[in-house]
């Protein structure tokens, strides 16, 4: 009988069948497991990373803000005057140079929702982009409103039919057409309350007007708008033709589709303007009140 040597490749082989192994269920379960596992660690790695290098990094706090540009009420050249707006613009967005950290993590300090938040609260904006210069850097870059129309004595309309505030422009109101109408004839639900900053006019007469305005001027620039009255049942235009100095009043319906503007009112307003201006004709008063119809009448 020959005696096994202990070290022998048979013996080994002996001994490795011999050992209990793991089932293919128990392995399919560990893998699981870490594959499941490692994900969450490298997140929270990763998030605790994150917190030690931006919101609790001592270094990245906000110490210097910067409006861009140079020019609207909103980025003025003067710097006691840029200095004013900016103090105005932290306050909205509750920033604190030298403790508002640059990264916070907190929702209102994501640089969209501070963008929105200037848009909500100052109307006269366009639009308000934000961007973080690092380490310790804001820049504001604010675009106005251009009214397009003065609203009584105190606002001014936008082409969207929002109404602005005069006081937060520099004072451009000799430059624009007046409008003058009741609160309740521009507004769908017949509210009679004085206007309010931020409001939107919904009425088809407003849009109607604004209409008019913009063709006068993209379109129309030989007329210039002077006065536009929104009475109950028609719009009134006070307008100059050319160089022109006698002013003409026009009267449209309250509602007319902007198409309608420039392919019946228009094409009819520019021949009687040209003509009553080369003719020096006395008749300055055009009713466009009825459809494929020009009324005419002499100014008492």
């Amino acid at each position: 009988m020959i005696p096994v040597n202990p070290s022998s490749p048979f013996s080994d082989s002996a001994k490795s069948s011999s050992r209990p192994g793991l089932s293919k269920k128990a392995k399919f379960w560990i893998g699981l497991s870490l594959a499941f596992i490692i994900p969450i660690i490298a997140g929270v790695l990763l998030w605790l990373t994150y917190r030690a290098l931006f919101p609790n990094n001592p270094r990245l706090v906000v110490k210097s803000v910067r409006l861009a540009g140079t020019s609207g009420y909103w980025s003025p050249a003067n710097p006691d005057d840029r200095q004013e707006r900016m103090d105005r613009i932290l306050g909205i967005l509750r920033i604190h140079p030298g403790r508002t950290p640059m990264f916070s993590g907190e929702k209102e300090y994501d640089l969209a929702a501070m963008t929105a938040k200037l848009r909500a609260e100052i109307p006269e904006l366009e639009r308000a982009d934000v961007w973080r210069v690092l380490p310790d850097q804001l820049i504001f870059e604010l675009h106005e409103r251009i009214p397009v129309a003065n609203l009584g004595a105190n606002y001014y309309i936008y082409d969207s039919a929002t109404v602005l505030d005069k006081s937060a422009y520099y004072d451009v109101s000799a430059s624009l057409p007046s409008l003058s109408c009741k609160p309740s004839a521009v507004r769908k639900s017949g509210d009679a309350s004085p206007f309010k900053r931020g409001e939107v006019l919904a009425d088809a007469s407003i849009r109607t007007v604004l209409d008019f305005i913009r063709l006068t001027r993209l379109e129309y620039t030989d007329v210039r708008i002077k006065y536009i009255y929104v009475a109950a049942d028609f719009i009134q235009f006070d307008l100059f033709y050319k160089n022109d100095p006698g002013a003409f009043t026009i009267l449209i319906p309250l509602r007319v589709r902007e198409e309608q503007l420039r392919d019946d009112i228009f094409k009819h307003l520019l021949t009687k303007l040209e003509s009553s201006v080369r003719n020096h004709e006395t008749d300055r008063s055009l009713d466009f009140r009825f459809k494929d119809q020009i009324i005419g009448k002499e100014r008492g």
